[in-house]
């Protein structure tokens, strides 16, 4: 299956209804209403403090003064849009619904065992931070491995900063959540959703909680990333040259349910395609994830049952499409 882009390029703008496979039995309704999110300036002298508040209280935000950490957004944008505007047999080297493969290059989340799909292709890596070099990179375009390899290396270092911040925002040893992330991964995943002829049919991402620690996403100006607080949803505003971030499900785990992480989706839009590019920091594929001892007591008993990493990951993929996928105790 090569991808809905290549379907929706196939109909040279013909394309005037939804195809039966991606039509969502619960659709997309209008949400006029935007989320307000704090906005945490990584050079502010109460960076700290408004970090801890904004991941205590709210689970997603903004992030600004990237440059001076290295984050170029535009050139990492700009490799994700040139990789999936290439010809449809190039990207094809790449296609596998294999999960845990290097590079993988895939439509919807696994579109074998999924009854209805996503409206969008993404293009998925595992990165260890001490082999960005060796990592097979895709051969297009050209700089995709200086500027990926660039981009991986200073989410790794924004991103250990950051856990040492939160670590003391729970009562913790510094270190402390830096050593239940030991020997981390990051996936990064690159999302392109194509306009849709009824997006009030279609979902470029259904419902669900990341799966990770802690997710770095760029976007584009379109819009169409939506988070559910109470029973409503809402929509993020694209705000340029800013990360959205919020806590993923290992987070919520480690910090027993202090850091939560929080539902979100992805509406597409009949006027134009959309492009993301989201960086997921976790622990180690092998690492057995729960509650931090410090954070249990009599008063505060464990919320959740342990699981490794990778496991947590294979059913995201194989069985848990949407929603939040954590193990209550």
């Amino acid at each position: 299956m090569a991808g809905i882009k290549a379907f929706v390029d196939s109909c040279n703008g013909t394309l005037d209804s939804v195809p039966d496979r991606y039509m969502m039995p619960n659709g997309a309704a209008d949400v006029s209403r935007y989320a307000v999110l704090p906005i945490v300036d990584v050079a502010s002298e109460s960076f700290e403090r408004d970090l801890v508040d904004a991941c205590s209280k709210y689970g997603m935000f903004f992030l600004v003064q990237l440059k001076n950490h290295g984050i170029h957004t535009e050139d990492v944008m700009r490799c994700a849009l040139e990789f999936f505007n290439s010809p449809s047999e190039d990207k094809m080297r790449y296609y596998t619904e294999e999960i845990f493969t290097p590079v993988r290059y895939c439509t919807s989340m696994m579109p074998s065992k999924e009854e209805k799909l996503e409206w969008h292709d993404h293009l998925q890596m595992w990165l260890k931070e001490e082999s960005l070099g060796a990592h097979p990179w895709p051969a297009f375009p050209a700089s995709y491995r200086d500027v990926g390899s660039e981009y991986a290396r200073n989410i790794f270092k924004l991103g250990k900063r950051m856990l040492l911040v939160m670590s003391e925002g729970l009562g913790l040893r510094t270190n402390r959540l830096l050593e239940a992330f030991e020997d981390m991964v990051l996936l990064t995943r690159a999302n392109f959703y194509p306009a849709c002829p009824n997006p009030r049919q279609a979902l470029g991402m259904e419902g669900h909680t990341d799966s990770g620690g802690l997710t770095f996403v760029l976007q584009d100006g379109v819009g169409g990333l939506q988070l559910k607080q109470g029973e409503d949803w809402y929509n993020v505003r694209p705000l340029e040259g800013m990360l959205v971030v919020n806590m993923g499900d290992q987070l919520e785990v480690l910090s027993n349910g202090r850091y939560k992480s929080i539902l979100h989706r992805v509406m597409v839009n009949s006027k134009s395609s959309r492009l993301s590019v989201g960086a997921f920091l976790g622990p180690s594929l092998d690492a057995e994830i729960s509650p931090i001892p410090e954070l249990v007591s009599q008063q505060s008993p464990a919320k959740y049952r342990s699981r490794t990493y990778r496991d947590y990951m294979h059913e995201v993929y194989t069985e848990h499409f949407s929603g939040k996928n954590v193990y209550v105790a």
